[in-house]
């Protein structure tokens, strides 16, 4: 019955709400959109209504430690993960050691090169540029970068990965040296000199690479005056209580909560010169200052709601379905209330992710300094939130770490 009243209201607000000349496809069309965002706004209720008690914590806790406690005891995870809903922490911990040898173990202030999770705040802070009116996304980037080869190339086509410019991991001979130190103006260098040709014409479709940042970690410098780990500090880190956090160039590497990245069992991966080249990679953070990052993120107090819009609408990957926006990866869901906006890493042994359910504010991080694609191995925790708060019945086992968000996404 109360399913009839909804019809009838869906169809009365279309004939008040939709022009004469409407057909049947667009009524049926019509209503299946409002019936998706009542149910929508049924589950958000839902979501608001239930509350975390100290009895609904232990239970969530106890499960997701229970799925990373069987990773560790399996050899197959060594890292830090935190789980939060809204400003909750519902599971943090730390699993493993911070090096091969075991010496030392990891603590939950233990700090990692995010790599490509570092991304988000390069596209974080040109949108902070953009704010203050110092550039707009749709200029080429010639505009600020006289010598940039590519003139059809707009901020935006940097952004999102459309641009077609050659990845520079595939073509500099230099990468691998542990004689010099690379930086992001010798990418740029690099390209206005060897002036590649375009992989596809500009806009035409969706291909990552980790050209287009460092490019961007240029265009910061070069509008902002300031250096690219100075401007990301001043406008992000300092704003966001990420006291722990910066580029390779400000964190102490010998320091006992830097941890030391190891690839398979025994070999831990040296310092090289593409290790030196930011806005694709290169910052160091930990659980704790990326929660802080989440919660200003997410009541958008570093970006206003219309520029979080502008970074989450996001062009086809052709990948899995998904979406990529300004930084950041969007995986869709038809229940909106499940959409997540996240970013893998993976750079020299180390995997990241971090990850935000916006609709309930869900935050989920996990670094890890081993080779092991479980870091992205995710799924289970959103399905255990789902179970334990809104009873939605998903048959998780938790001993089963084959459920996964997109780990082939390594994001290098």
């Amino acid at each position: 019955m109360k399913n009839n009243y909804l019809i009838l209201i869906l169809i009365f607000s279309l004939i008040f709400t939709k022009p004469a000349e409407t057909s049947i496809s667009d009524v049926y069309f019509f209503i299946k959109e409002k019936a998706h965002l009542f149910l929508s706004d049924k589950t958000n209720t839902k979501i608001k209504n239930n509350k975390l008690n100290a009895s609904t914590l232990r239970i969530l806790s106890n499960k997701i430690h229970e799925y990373y406690d069987k990773l560790f005891h399996q050899n197959a995870f060594n890292g830090c993960v935190l789980v939060a809903i809204g400003d909750k922490i519902i599971y943090e911990n730390a699993l493993g050691y911070n090096d091969f040898k075991k010496t030392q173990c990891l603590n939950t202030n233990s700090l990692f090169q995010l790599a490509s999770v570092s991304k988000i705040f390069t596209a974080t802070a040109i949108l902070k540029l953009y704010e203050k009116k110092m550039l707009d996304i749709n200029d080429y980037v010639i505009k600020y970068i006289p010598e940039f080869p590519y003139k059809d190339v707009k901020i935006s086509h940097l952004l999102n990965h459309t641009a077609g410019l050659p990845n520079y991991l595939h073509l500099m001979s230099e990468i691998g040296r542990q004689d010099t130190i690379l930086s992001h103006e010798s990418v740029l260098q690099f390209i206005c000199q060897k002036r590649f040709r375009q992989e596809f014409r500009t806009g035409r479709r969706h291909k990552y690479c980790n050209t287009n940042y460092a490019v961007l970690a240029c265009l910061i410098e070069r509008v902002s005056g300031m250096k690219y780990s100075d401007f990301l500090k001043k406008e992000i880190f300092i704003h966001a209580q990420m006291n722990s956090t910066n580029t390779i160039y400000y964190i102490d590497v010998f320091d006992e909560n830097t941890t030391l990245s190891r690839e398979y069992k025994t070999r831990t991966v040296p310092f090289y010169a593409g290790d030196f080249i930011l806005g694709d990679k290169s910052i160091y953070s930990n659980i704790h200052d990326l929660f802080n990052f989440s919660q200003n993120f997410l009541n958008g107090k570093i970006l206003n709601d219309t520029l979080i819009e502008l970074m989450t609408k996001g062009v086809k990957t052709n990948r899995y379905g998904m979406l990529y926006g300004y930084g950041i990866r969007i995986k869709n869901h038809q229940d909106s209330s499940k959409t997540i906006w996240f970013h893998n890493g993976w750079w020299h042994g180390y995997r990241t992710s971090f990850q935000m359910r916006p609709k309930d504010k869900v935050t989920v991080i996990v670094l890890s300094n081993h080779i092991h694609k479980t870091t992205y191995y995710t799924e289970p925790i959103y399905q255990t939130i789902d179970e334990v708060l809104y009873n939605v019945d998903n048959n998780f086992n938790p001993t089963n770490s084959q459920q996964k968000v997109y780990p082939e996404l390594d994001d290098e």
